[in-house]
């Protein structure tokens, strides 16, 4: 009676590893489903007056899966009236893949208090291998840590 009892955990416990290693197999590692979105992050970092320019801070980060050769963006600058104040390029040169940066851009006679929004309002530039151009405003991910909105 023993020795059947044994054989039955046995048993027990093969079934359960079966089912753990086809639950492993479906789960996310190996589901398209799943896999990771490419992504161009873009953050609003910070708004820094520097005399009468304003410096804008973005951290930006590329999970698109390849270097960028180069990136620039058509950029709009709205008042916190609603306003557009002016429409700007952003030169974010180069980016590697999977890398954060920081680049920052200083605006003459402006006075940061006054920048409700940033729109990204397309992009100029978005080279890279295998990349059709579409990919920098289509997986762009927009995020702020300052009072002014960003936006795509």
């Amino acid at each position: 009676m023993k020795q059947a009892g044994r054989h039955s955990h046995v048993r027990q416990i093969r079934a359960a590893m079966s089912l753990a290693c086809v639950l492993a197999m479906s789960g996310p590692a190996f589901s398209q489903d799943n896999a990771p979105v490419p992504t161009l992050l873009l953050e609003l970092n910070a708004l820094q007056q520097q005399a009468s320019a304003c410096r804008i801070v973005f951290l930006a980060e590329n999970r698109l899966g390849t270097d960028l050769a180069a990136l620039s963006f058509e950029t709009v600058l709205i008042d916190t009236q609603g306003v557009v104040d002016r429409l700007t390029l952003f030169d974010f040169q180069a980016l590697p893949a999977g890398r954060k940066r920081v680049r920052q851009f200083d605006l003459d006679n402006t006075e940061c208090g006054s920048i409700g929004q940033v729109l990204i309002n397309g992009a100029a530039a978005c080279e890279g291998e295998g990349l059709s151009g579409a990919e920098c405003v289509d997986g762009l991910e927009l995020t702020s840590k300052t009072d002014a909105e960003i936006a795509g």
